[in-house]
């Protein structure tokens, strides 16, 4: 209930992944899972997935069906993605090819490669964890907060 009132929107928790995903614009999976959650029967047109917890190479979030599905699919890394992430899975699951050209998000952020096209696009983000990146963000979300005088500081 706090959360709701804070940020104002419908806030619940969701114990069954496809009641989570329908109707969902985001969706993001931050989990250990080794057998995947969201299975290709639960993604629309338009939905965007980020899958966060495949970091290792028994982890597997996403089916790997959803891949091809995917009218974009954006690694953090493409050389790390292959060995450790949703893309990991998908290869070996033979629904991409090993050697597909893959885009990197610091790709689409420097404006090397497209990101999103349509609405209606499905689109996915594997991240499966680079430290510089990490740092960047962090760097970011850091400035932009001390800059709208927002958070709280932790001493360690």
């Amino acid at each position: 209930d706090a959360l709701r009132e804070k940020l104002g929107i419908v806030v619940r928790a969701e114990p069954d992944a496809a009641t989570a995903a329908a109707g969902a614009d985001i969706i993001v999976t931050t989990t250990p899972s080794t057998e995947p959650l969201i299975k290709a029967g639960f993604i629309s047109a338009g939905q965007h997935i980020t899958a966060m917890g495949s970091d290792a190479e028994h982890k597997n979030e996403i089916a790997p069906a959803i891949l091809r599905m995917a009218d974009l699919y954006v690694a953090d890394s493409a050389k790390q993605t292959r060995l450790l992430g949703e893309l990991h899975h998908a290869i070996a699951a033979g629904v991409m090819a090993a050697d597909a050209e893959i885009t990197e998000l610091g790709q689409i952020i420097a404006g090397q490669r497209h990101g999103r096209r349509s609405d209606s696009d499905i689109t996915i983000a594997d991240l499966t964890g680079t430290g510089v990146q990490d740092t960047a963000i962090a760097t970011l979300a850091r400035d932009r907060a001390r800059a709208g005088n927002a958070g709280t500081i932790f001493e360690s």
